[in-house]
């Protein structure tokens, strides 16, 4: 599946929650952890680092 059509798929599942709790369920989920809103395909692409344990790393640089 790609990410369009995923993504399409968690808009319909937000959709519905939101309207049930009478609130917005953006960053309700277990992998909105990982999302960064300003790409494409949000909600999928977070979704895919979640299920696949991805973990960001930062790299410290001494400076002199």
């Amino acid at each position: 599946m790609n990410y369009k059509a995923r993504q399409d798929q968690f808009d319909n599942i937000k959709w519905y929650d939101s309207i049930l709790a009478g609130k917005d369920q953006c960053g309700s989920y277990a992998f909105c952890g990982k999302c960064r809103k300003n790409e494409p395909y949000p909600c999928a692409r977070a979704a895919h680092r979640h299920e696949n344990g991805y973990v960001r790393l930062a790299v410290i640089q001494r400076h002199s």
